[in-house]
């Protein structure tokens, strides 16, 4: 049997704390010495030989280079051997659904669009010859597959493996994990695709240093992922983060839930491409938009500038009440710097300042390209439930 095998087999060993600890501690830090683990994660050197061992028995943690010797043994520096171990992702949006393979780092390897079906067992079923062919076409074994990480646009049930609710997919009560596990005979972990992303940065990104941190997805919608203590928060009902159809400025932008004022129209790049219609009478694309924008057209710049100030008034509500240290945004407003990300800034600070709170947080557009940042959020839940420690005390 090869190591990877036993890897995959063996389970028990990786998701206890010590050894989940000691990978979490090399997936940060890329390489560490025996008695740079002790001093990390607070284990004694001998803890750290004996999983250690136990670890590169199985085929997960390889020695590396040798350091130079400080009056003892030179140090042998220990790393997670990427090489033998995948990731494999799904994004499923209303406009747009995709399925990704990435290494342990979050490279994608290749990725492809899926075309949408008739309902979720056809779809799925797709999903799953596109993975087996995605396997076939990099040389990938089933065993050396750690998961299938997929990132949802709706309501879910991470511990069941299912759907609650979608309305931008049109499902309800789909058992995801299920029809996908039965087929692929792999992990599969499921979560709503702001949370997804939540963990991407968390692990790949923009909030690797933060305690606690917000994800903002825009684009396609208004969702939220929260990172408190380093831990994804989900609520009773799996509905942490919905801010979407909140009402946030009186007597705001009518919004499709018949609401007026909610963060939805204001973010939804189609809600704002139909204001520019209204105004101007034409029709643009996202590329067109952002020429636009460039060009000082007057019509998208008051857009730009009712989307930054939306963004601005919830970004500093948020960062107080979590107490956050970092804000991302993401999709197509995270990376208008200047126009958006700047504005969130100065009015936080500004906020900040006027009310007396010692709060400081940093807004910042996201680490991947929009089109990834789903598919890496996919992996980022992968990458979460192996990696991290069980003691975190927020349900996982």
């Amino acid at each position: 049997m090869s190591s990877v095998s036993r890897h995959i087999n063996t389970t028990r060993l990786i998701r206890t704390y010590n050894a989940s600890t000691l990978l979490q501690t090399l997936y940060r830090h890329g390489s560490c010495s025996r008695t740079q683990l002790a001093k990390l994660t607070g284990m004694s050197p001998a803890t750290i030989t004996r999983i250690t061992a136990q670890l590169m028995e199985q085929g997960i943690v390889l020695e590396g280079k040798v350091g130079k010797s400080t009056g003892g043994r030179k140090p042998v520096y220990l790393h997670i051997d990427h090489s033998k171990l995948y990731i494999a992702s799904l994004k499923l949006l209303r406009d747009d659904c995709r399925a990704a393979l990435l290494d342990l780092k979050g490279n994608i390897l290749e990725k492809k669009h899926l075309p949408w079906g008739e309902g979720p067992e056809q779809f799925l079923q797709q999903a799953v010859a596109a993975l087996q062919a995605m396997f076939a076409h990099a040389g990938v074994k089933d065993q050396q597959i750690l998961g299938v990480g997929v990132a949802i646009s709706g309501i879910c049930h991470p511990g069941e493996g299912k759907v609650i609710r979608s309305v931008n997919l049109d499902w309800v009560e789909v058992p995801v994990a299920e029809l996908l596990g039965s087929a692929l005979q792999v992990p599969i972990f499921i979560e709503n695709d702001a949370n997804a992303c939540a963990l991407a940065e968390l692990w790949l990104g923009t909030a690797r240093d933060a305690a606690n941190s917000l994800y903002l997805k825009t684009e396609e919608g208004a969702g939220a992922g929260i990172i408190s203590n380093k831990a994804l928060l989900n609520g009773s009902h799996y509905m942490t983060g919905e801010i979407g159809h909140i009402p946030l400025i009186p007597q705001g932008q009518r919004c499709r839930c018949g609401q007026r004022g909610c963060l939805e129209p204001y973010v939804y790049f189609g809600d704002v491409q139909a204001r520019y219609a209204d105004k101007t009478g034409r029709q643009v694309t996202r590329e067109q938009f952002l020429d636009l924008i460039r060009s000082g057209d007057g019509a998208a710049l008051e857009l730009v500038q009712e989307t930054a100030d939306a963004l601005a008034l919830a970004c500093a509500h948020w960062s107080t009440l979590l107490d956050l240290d970092v804000i991302t945004i993401g999709g197509f407003w995270g990376t208008l710097q200047n126009e958006v990300i700047k504005r969130c800034q100065d009015y936080c600070a500004a906020t900040a300042k006027q009310s007396g709170l010692p709060c400081t947080v940093t807004i910042t557009g996201s680490s991947f390209k929009n089109e990834d940042a789903d598919l890496l959020g996919a992996a980022g839940l992968v990458i979460d439930r192996w990696f991290a420690p069980l003691s975190v005390p927020f349900r996982r």
